[in-house]
């Protein structure tokens, strides 16, 4: 993640600023796609009284998340359910205050994405926050062109940095492409995604952050 995408620690600390609680609050926030656990380790720094309910189809990375959360495990439930299965999955009487996700959406489809978040729409309760870090693609081909170029040269840089290994810019566009086809991304525009907040019924959706093809945003109940 630090070479692929370095921009997570920029986007973890957006999510915890913009997300208006005191920090003694005793909230329930839902990780989404919780992987290893990154995201949640930073909610749980700045909010010590939360309770995360992480949820990933990967056993796997479940179980690399109980790793990073060890010294964290009272304020975790863990859940093994696909995005498409949660509703069904989830107890039926679930409510929390804030729903998050990290580089985890995008694998889904425009119809997918609007299912899931009519759900997530239903279990916030009133004000409730849902907060999105993935990344996204431009309609403009110049622009994403343009964009991808820069993100070439910066895994590129960064690997060179920490690997100690020179990569030449197809290399690493060849391997960016196998990996996106591997895990069947779908990203979508900015402006789609700010459109499915609003049909799946937040009375507002917005845009806290972006660069280039990587944003945070998400909407208020």
């Amino acid at each position: 993640m630090d070479i692929w995408h370095p921009n997570r620690v920029k986007m973890a600390s957006v999510v915890c600023e913009v997300l208006p609680f005191n920090r003694t609050e005793h909230l329930r926030v839902l990780d989404l796609g919780a992987g290893t656990g990154y995201l949640s380790h930073k909610i749980i720094e700045m909010f010590p009284r939360a309770e995360i309910i992480a949820v990933d189809a990967a056993a796997l990375m479940i179980e690399k998340a109980k790793a990073r959360l060890n010294n964290r495990l009272e304020h975790v439930t863990f859940h093994v359910s696909t995005f498409q299965d949660l509703p069904k999955t989830m107890d039926a009487h679930s409510s929390v205050d804030a729903v998050v996700s990290s580089f985890a959406l995008h694998h889904l489809y425009r119809e997918e994405k609007l299912t899931l978040l009519n759900y997530v729409q239903s279990i916030l309760r009133p004000h409730g926050w849902f907060i999105n870090c993935d990344v996204l693609k431009t309609a403009d081909a110049v622009l994403e062109a343009r964009f991808r170029r820069l993100y070439y040269q910066g895994i590129q840089e960064r690997t060179r940095e920490i690997r100690h290994e020179e990569k030449s810019l197809d290399e690493i566009s060849s391997a960016l492409s196998d990996k996106e086809k591997e895990s069947g991304d779908n990203p979508l525009c900015l402006m789609d995604e700010l459109q499915i907040i609003a049909e799946a019924g937040f009375r507002t959706a917005e845009c806290f952050w972006k660069e280039y093809q990587e944003a945070v945003y998400g909407g208020i109940k």
